[in-house]
């Protein structure tokens, strides 16, 4: 998975280091509590390093934002900001000799310039073209307005010359604003095409439609306008940064180095998508068809990359169209097969012959999914090009966009009731024994037909997005260039690679009670770190996970299936539906090299995890309805920390288990008495009344903390 995180960590050595510096910390010193007050102490740390460059800086740098891709319209408004901020730069240049008029009219024409880029970018966000096409039109009227009045800077080569360029630093800006206002054109146009995609396939699931238009030849139109919007945007950008802002007053040079990460930001993004053109065309079957492995999975049973494989769909692009959708009962493929597959380590004590179902066995969805295309063909399924992975519960995100939908004769099905119904057809074979999952492929075609909507297409994709995020959706293809779009764009799935001297923890439960029990599992997870005067770092991981189905449920649940004419629930069906016991495998996964030091469950090993390069410690959780149970074990981590650099920072990244709600998540952390706190990160750690560092969340998306330390 790609993760970029930006933290403190040590790449340079620099004898002398800063943290005086009030712009990034309330206080630039430590705090040391007596008798229930804090007070600040001298600070011995002089300077500290900024991983970003070897040159001595002047402030500390815990973390940046965590790259995430900008959506593609939000490109525009970002042209737009940027702009203002240039606008803010050229305003505060007076180099201008003709006096404060001409001063006052550039301004006002660039001001006007990127105004008009601001309103293009919001216009186009809510897709009225014709107003954004006027606007950019505008913006570029104006610069050149700008430009034209200009002409003496550009041609006098002595006096400008002897501010080493001030002059010219005002021409170069306003020529960038031309630039991101070509660019935001060409982006128009880019949209223009794009947004006929989404037209030309619901027009292409109409059973009236004759002609169905290239969604592949109109992609490749946009992308053709993109690839010139891109152009623009790095001569922008080359623009801006012949801009020495070393030369310019304090106040003007910080906004043109801020211009300049956020131009960097936008250019590095768009140039990436670029190079991944070739791969978008391939998925969208444009040469050649693409054939997807879509594994259903139930996290109501959880699994390693997200629940159990109930279901798997093989699906057919052409062209960008589906020309071929067929849903699989998982027992079918395997109930098939009579040939033996001798099982991974961690499956060995729930299964002794290895099938499809439990091919998701790697909490690395690219390791799991090599395996579940090589099992799919063992047991006589097609070969496929890319496999995706889909958790139940973004079912319930698109059928609160779709609303009710309905499933033959059976009646609808909602966001509210279509887990408890599903799962009790299925699971209590109410359509026969032979074909339980036959709701399925009555539900299936209702619900594309449903969410294909014109109206529903645009509300999909944020769902889909943040969906991405928490892990409800992978992606994974053999296709280096494929798999590389994957990567870049945090749809791979892979497990986050901490470094060296990184801090690492992820929990991973496997199902294997056989009930759909885990949608009534609370779990909080507490990670306490203490740290001596020496560096060495001990950690200590408690785990508690609580069973909460109770008879409130029980009737619930017998009120929605009595709408639908059932009045049986019989008690094996109620424990397989989620009252049943809730029994775990578990992994805790630690940096590599870690060593347990004491456990409170005896039923406890060490293990490696070659694939994942990463230590785990095997254990087993069992609860029943109503219960709970606690297990806390306490491990030394590989490395520790260097007061002698003179400071340095305990990191520790997060990771969430794919298809999991979100635990409860707390972290702590206490140091020698001799060790002073010197920054954390994220804003919401604190330090309480004991001296004890404290962030308090939840493992709805992966998390970060950092802190820095010294004597």
């Amino acid at each position: 998975m790609s993760k970029i995180i930006k933290d403190i960590k040590k790449t340079y050595k620099l004898k002398k280091i800063n943290l005086k510096v009030k712009r990034f910390f309330k206080s630039a010193f430590p705090l040391v509590k007596s008798k229930n007050n804090f007070y600040k102490t001298k600070n011995p740390i002089k300077k500290i390093q900024d991983i970003t460059s070897s040159n001595e800086t002047h402030y500390m740098y815990i973390k940046g934002d965590k790259h995430t891709p900008p959506k593609y319209l939000g490109n525009l408004l970002k042209v737009g900001f940027i702009g203002f901020f240039i606008l803010m730069v050229i305003n505060a240049l007076n180099i201008y000799a003709t006096g404060k008029s001409l001063e006052r009219k550039i301004s006002n024409q660039a001001y006007d310039g990127y105004a008009f880029i601001l309103d293009a970018g919001k216009n186009a966000t809510k897709i009225q073209f014709n107003n954004a096409v006027v606007a950019f039109e505008k913006a570029l009227e104006e610069f050149n307005n700008a430009s034209d009045d200009l002409w003496f800077i550009t041609s006098d080569k002595t006096f400008y010359a002897k501010n080493q360029g001030a002059g010219q630093a005002a021409a170069a800006l306003i020529e960038g604003g031309k630039n991101f206002a070509l660019a935001g054109g060409y982006f128009l146009e880019a949209l223009d095409h794009f947004n006929n995609i989404p037209l030309y396939f619901v027009s292409a699931n109409n059973e009236d439609t004759v002609e169905k238009p290239s969604i592949t030849d109109t992609l490749k139109l946009g992308l053709e306008k993109t690839d010139l919007a891109i152009t623009e945007i790095n001569k922008a950008k080359e623009q801006l940064f012949s801009v020495d802002e070393s030369i310019l007053p304090a106040e003007i040079a910080l906004k043109i180095t801020f211009a300049k990460s956020k131009i960097s930001e936008i250019s590095n993004f768009l140039n990436a998508l670029s190079e991944h053109f070739p791969a978008i065309l391939k998925l969208l079957g444009d040469r050649y068809p693409h054939r997807y492995l879509i594994i259903l999975q139930n996290n109501n049973e959880i699994r390693p990359t997200g629940g159990f494989i109930g279901s798997y769909a093989i699906l057919d692009i052409n062209d960008g169209y589906i020309e071929k959708l067929d849903v699989h009962d998982v027992y079918d493929i395997d109930g098939s097969f009579g040939g033996y597959i001798e099982p991974p380590e961690v499956l060995k004590d729930f299964t002794n012959n290895w099938r499809f179902r439990d091919g998701n066995y790697s909490p690395d969805f690219p390791t799991s999914a090599k395996k579940l295309i090589w099992m799919l063909q063992k047991e006589g399924g097609p070969s496929v090009d890319s496999v995706i992975a889909i958790n139940q519960g973004l079912l319930k995100t698109m059928l609160e966009i779709t609303g009710p939908v309905q499933v033959g004769e059976f009646g609808k099905l909602d966001s509210e009731n279509y887990n408890l119904l599903l799962s009790y057809i299925i699971e209590g074979k109410i359509w026969g024994e032979e074909d339980p999952k036959h709701i399925l492929k009555v539900f299936v075609p209702a619900f594309k037909e449903a969410i294909l909507k014109e109206e529903n297409l645009s509300k999909v994709g944020s769902k889909i997005y943040r969906a991405i995020q928490q892990k409800h959706i992978m992606m994974y293809s053999p296709d280096i260039e494929i798999q590389s779009l994957f990567e870049n764009f945090d749809l791979s799935g892979g497990v986050y690679k901490n470094e060296k001297d990184e801090d690492y923890l992820s929990i991973i439960h496997a199902s294997i009670g056989g009930t759909k029990s885990d949608q009534f599992v609370q779990e909080t997870i507490v990670h306490h770190t203490d740290i001596d005067k020496y560096g060495n770092i001990i950690n200590e991981v408690s785990i508690e996970r609580e069973h909460t189905w109770s008879e409130k449920t029980y009737y619930y649940w017998k009120n929605i299936l009595a709408k639908y004419g059932f009045t049986q629930m019989p008690d094996q069906l109620i424990d397989t539906l989620g009252r049943g016991r809730n029994k775990v495998n578990s992994r805790i996964y630690v940096p590599a090299g870690s060593v347990l030091i004491e456990s409170d469950t005896e039923k406890i090993q060490t293990l490696y995890d070659k694939d994942l390069k990463k230590t785990f410690f095997f254990t087993e959780m069992e609860i029943n309805a109503g219960e709970t149970e606690k297990i806390t074990i306490k491990y030394r981590l590989p490395y520790k920390l260097d007061f002698l650099d003179p400071a340095d920072t305990y990191k520790l990244f997060v990771e969430k288990q794919p298809g999991s709600i979100g635990s409860i998540f707390t972290k702590t952390l206490e140091t020698d008495k001799e060790i002073f706190n010197l920054g954390l990160y994220p804003d919401e750690a604190r330090i309480n009344m004991d001296d004890v560092l404290v962030y308090n969340t939840n493992l709805v998306f992966d998390r970060y903390f950092s802190a820095i330390f010294g004597k």
